[in-house]
This record gives C-alpha cells, sequence and structure tokens, in this order.
C-alpha cells in the first residue's frame, strides 16, 4: 500500500479495531479506503490552502505594482515640481537682473537730471547776482553795495554749513540791509520754509534784525498758490525772465 507512514498507523489501528467485530479481509478492506479518503482530504486541504496562499500572493504583488505605479507618478511629480522651481529661479534671476538695470537707469538718470538742475540753478544764480541789483534799487529802495554772492553759513550743529544762495549787503534810508535769496528753477512751500529757518539763523550770526533782512527769491516758474505763499512770508519773488 502507498501511503505515508502516519496514514499506515492510522489504518493499521483501524484494522486491529475492525478485526474483533468483522471479518478480517472486511476490516482490511475498510481500512484502506478509509486511508484513501484521509489521503485525498489530507490533499484536498493542501491544494486548498496553497491556493489560497496564490491568492495572497497575487493580491500583494498586485498591490506592490500600484505601490510602484504610485511611487512612479510621485518621482515623476516631483520632477516636474523641481523642473518648475528651476524654471522659477532662473525667471526670478533675471527679473533681479532686470530690476538692477532699472535701478542703475535710474540712478544715472537722476544724476542727469540733478546735474541738469544744477546746472540750471547755477545760472540762474549768476544772473541774479547780476540783475538783482537794479531790480532791488528800482522795486525797493536799495542799494547793493560790492557785489551779491553765494556763501555758506554755520549751522548751528558743530561742522555744519547752510548754502545760500544770494548773500549781500545794501543800504536804504541810511540803513544797512542783510540781502538773502535763492535761485531755484521751481520753489515750494517746504522749500519757502526751509529758506526761512536759515535766514533766521543768517540773523543771529550777523545780529541783524528782522526788519534790515531782504528776502529774496528767483525762480524760473512757481505755481500762483505758492507765490502767493511766498510774498505773504515776506520774499520778494522774482522771476528769471525780470533779470
Amino acid at each position: 500500500m502507498d501511503y505515508t507512514f502516519a496514514t499506515m498507523i492510522n489504518t493499521l489501528t483501524i484494522f486491529e479495531d475492525l478485526s474483533h467485530y468483522i471479518e478480517p479481509q472486511a476490516a482490511q478492506k475498510i481500512a484502506e479506503i478509509l486511508g484513501q479518503v484521509y489521503d485525498e482530504v489530507t490533499q484536498t486541504v493542501t491544494k486548498k490552502e496553497f491556493n489560497e496562499l496564490k491568492e495572497i500572493v497575487g493580491d500583494l504583488a498586485q498591490a506592490q505594482k500600484k505601490t510602484e505605479e504610485r511611487l512612479n507618478e510621485l518621482v515623476q511629480a516631483q520632477k516636474k515640481t523641481e523642473e518648475r522651481l528651476n524654471e522659477l529661479a532662473q525667471a526670478q534671476e533675471r527679473t533681479e537682473i532686470s530690476l538692477n538695470r532699472l535701478i542703475e537707469d535710474h540712478r544715472q538718470t537722476r544724476e542727469r537730471l540733478e546735474n541738469i538742475s544744477d546746472t540750471v540753478g547755477y545760472t540762474l544764480e549768476n544772473q541774479s547776482y547780476k540783475g538783482l541789483p537794479t531790480l532791488l534799487k528800482k522795486d525797493l529802495g536799495i542799494a547793493v553795495e560790492g557785489r551779491l554772492i553765494r556763501r555758506y553759513l554755520a549751522g548751528e550743529k558743530k561742522g555744519q554749513y547752510l548754502q545760500i544762495n544770494i548773500y549781500g549787503w545794501g543800504k536804504k534810508d541810511s540803513q544797512r540791509i542783510l540781502i538773502l535769496g535763492e535761485a531755484k528753477t521751481s520753489v515750494s512751500r517746504q522749500e519757502i520754509d526751509r529758506f526761512q529757518r536759515i535766514v533766521k539763523r543768517a540773523a543771529q550770526l550777523e545780529d541783524v534784525s528782522s526788519n534790515n533782512i531782504c528776502q529774496v527769491v528767483v525762480v524760473h516758474d512757481v505755481t500762483p498758490q505758492v507765490e502767493e505763499y511766498a510774498r505773504g512770508k515776506g520774499l520778494n519773488l522774482y522771476w528769471s525772465y525780470d533779470l
């Protein structure tokens, strides 16, 4: 008989038990049948478990495949993200280069405008030195002594200096008059206020009362509101074409 050792023991035991009740030949036959049934059942269970194991392994393989596919999607997404970040970094670099160029262009333009403004301002000052003496004599009765100049006055802080575009002395009715003025392409209220603070400082340094100071502003252009504000502050305003 082709049985495993465990099966032979089982069928032998069955045979011995049955021999007490039936003929030995019949008992042996029944034992053999029961042994075959046992083997078939054992093999059937093994196959079933094996099939179940195959299914589990298959499921795991499918899950692994899906995981790998998902990971591949994530890798691709990461790659695209890195490419996008690289594009943004390059775009930012180009923007910074363009911005630096714009800043440099703006700086150069500002310098050129400042130089032009200074040139116009200095030209206006030079015209004022020549033209104001006649106008002050005609309009205010002030005779300029010597000549009008540009001057720097000591500020209230050590090492500080205040620039006066127009500085000089004159005489009116035997009274000595300090002449102080600004020459600008245009002027604002804030600049008028700043100028008058300089005038106040000059009065302290020269020991002159406000009644003996002639304030003058020479401009290329000024709005009516600012002109009215300047005259209300006691400034004598002249246009560049008056010189």
